[in-house]
């Protein structure tokens, strides 16, 4: 688990829906962090949806969720439609933007994750030069 969440949380940036897919498809290494990463904040949500754990308590300690989620919530409803899985990753999405709060954390990690990409670039047009 700690090598897919290194992975999920630093190189794992996809840029569209296709790019997710095709990770997701794929069947290696990298699917199986995908998937065991997200089906993991995915069974916590789902833990939270059915009172098993208190939303407060998540939202005060998971924000890996958030930042997790923001890298993939651009692309999901399309993601769905491709694989046919229109409850994919669903209980991650209805605890993040179910509430007020979950909605404004994920539009701060989205803003994170937009500043991180413009840094990415900069080094990798930086290593071309």
């Amino acid at each position: 688990m700690r090598e897919a969440r290194s992975y999920i949380g630093g190189e794992f940036m996809p840029a569209s829906a296709d790019e997710l897919v095709q990770i997701v498809s794929a069947g290696g290494k990298l699917t199986g962090f995908v998937l065991q990463v997200y089906g993991y904040w995915d069974m916590v949500a789902a833990f939270v949806l059915n009172g098993a754990l208190d939303e407060a308590l998540i939202y005060a300690t998971c924000q890996e969720m958030y930042y997790q989620y923001a890298k993939i919530q651009p692309f999901l409803g399309d993601v769905r439609k491709k694989l046919n899985l229109p409850e994919f990753f669903i209980s991650i999405e209805r605890v993040i933007e179910g509430s007020k709060a979950g909605r404004e954390r994920l539009s701060t990690m989205r803003n994170n994750l937009a500043a991180i990409a413009a840094v990415r670039a900069a080094q990798a047009k930086e290593a071309q030069a």
